[in-house]
């Protein structure tokens, strides 16, 4: 894969997958998109049927490819468990499993020490890649739930899978677990549609009750959405609040700038500021939670999440500004951010407002790796980084409104009349 613009095949790939209702179908896209582009003996996927309680192979290229259907694997195969305990807290990594990597841990007698079972479920893991021919399997994850695995054989160089390959299939696994379950979800809606035909006879009151399905269904995605925003928040009882408290700080901000905050506007930048870390439902909990400093492969994966969480809002009607404002939440002032390096005004003016939000927050919200900083060092912080990370007018808009909240609150626990608490 020298040569090959990742950003730009995963782009496309999200955009055909938002495009596809039938799961089986994105998924055939997937294996010859891989077939044609990677270079592999052979790539594989297999997904749960919940049907028969098992995972079952829907589709597989290449010259070493696998029968579908007639292959399942059961709960208790060694691969399926494998990466069905990756919240055990196990000494090794679950984001993937290769040859590579079982060689190295089953010589490592100092990893094995650590877990008497551990040589055991390494063995059975590695006969299942043997008998799948699998150089690398990666999950596809939607929520906790295993949704699949992406089987891949031996590269036809023969050469090992580099980090970037391996993070990009990653991501393109998991994004397709996501649109598989959202097309599930849109099937259940499309069967209540087919219900509602067989109960009403009068054309009329039909296409009413199909127009009122309509808005329920972007409705009932959009709470879909934001209760993973607030699942995202809420993984980690440090950051509780942290979508609220986002919102309520970023429209304060907004009125003090004098932006138009009549109507629909309110609710477009209402809803960016609740969804702005949307796409981090996305990114594997052993990143997300991870105390120590990100290695740079964890930093790329952490840096999609933008992209993610855009991705995520365009099959709702009409959020196409919501989903700007997301995609560009991490672009910083002096066009050294992500993921375009947009500078200036080129950023939305409501990202730029959730920039300084989110990190005042952050800032002030305690975390596993250190305890909450103060309000002056927060915005020490901001001034510090005005002109550079943040928009020099929203950090003076958000400050002050965030002084007059500390004037009020101390003029309220004082008794002091407000017109002398300045």
């Amino acid at each position: 894969m020298t040569g090959f613009d990742y950003q730009e095949a995963l782009k496309n790939a999200s955009r055909s997958m938002v495009r596809v209702k039938n799961p089986r179908r994105l998924l055939k896209m997937i294996t010859r998109f891989i077939d044609r582009e990677v270079g592999v003996t052979h790539s594989s996927v297999l997904m749960y049927d919940h049907t028969r309680g098992r995972y079952i192979f829907v589709d597989s290229k290449g010259g070493l490819k696998f029968p579908v259907n007639l292959v399942k694997l059961d709960q208790d195969n060694p691969l399926i468990r494998w990466f069905h305990e990756r919240e055990l807290g196990s000494l090794v990594s679950r984001d993937f499993v290769s040859k590579a990597q079982l060689f190295g841990w089953l010589h490592n007698d100092h990893l094995l020490s650590q877990d008497p079972n551990l040589m055991e479920r390494l063995l059975g893991v590695q006969e299942a890649l043997e008998i799948l021919r699998a150089s690398v399997c990666v999950p596809g994850y939607y929520k906790s739930d295993l949704v699949g695995i992406l089987i891949l054989g031996e590269k036809l160089n023969k050469k090992d899978f580099d980090i970037q390959e391996l993070t990009f299939f990653q991501t393109l696994a998991n994004d397709a677990a996501m649109a598989i379950k959202t097309a599930e979800f849109q099937d259940d809606l499309v069967a209540q549609n087919r219900e509602l035909k067989d109960k009403h006879s009068e054309l009329e009151h039909l296409v009413g009750e199909l127009e009122e399905m309509r808005r329920k269904e972007r409705r009932s995605y959009y709470e879909i959405v934001l209760s993973l925003a607030r699942e995202v928040d809420e993984k980690d009882h440090y950051t509780y609040g942290h979508v609220e408290e986002v919102e309520r700080l970023g429209l304060l901000t907004a009125r003090s700038l004098g932006l138009n905050l009549e109507g629909r506007r309110h609710d477009i930048l209402a809803a960016g500021l609740k969804l702005h870390d949307v796409g981090k439902i996305g990114i594997p909990d052993e990143i997300l939670k991870k105390c120590g400093k990100l290695t740079e492969a964890e930093y790329l994966v952490m840096k999609e999440h933008p992209r993610k969480g855009a991705r995520i809002l365009e099959p709702l009607a009409n959020f196409e500004e919501v989903a700007k404002i997301v995609l560009h939440h991490q672009e910083k002032f002096d066009g050294t951010g992500y993921p375009y390096g947009l500078k200036g005004e080129e950023i939305p003016i409501e990202s730029r407002i959730v920039a300084v939000v989110d990190a005042f927050h952050a800032m002030t919200s305690s975390r596993p790796y250190r305890k909450a900083r103060s309000i002056e060092y927060a915005k020490a912080e901001l001034r510090k980084y005005t002109g550079t990370q943040f928009d020099p007018q929203v950090v003076e808009a958000f400050l002050s409104e965030l002084n007059q909240m500390i004037r009020e609150e101390t003029a309220l626990n004082s008794d002091v009349p407000l017109d002398r608490a300045s």
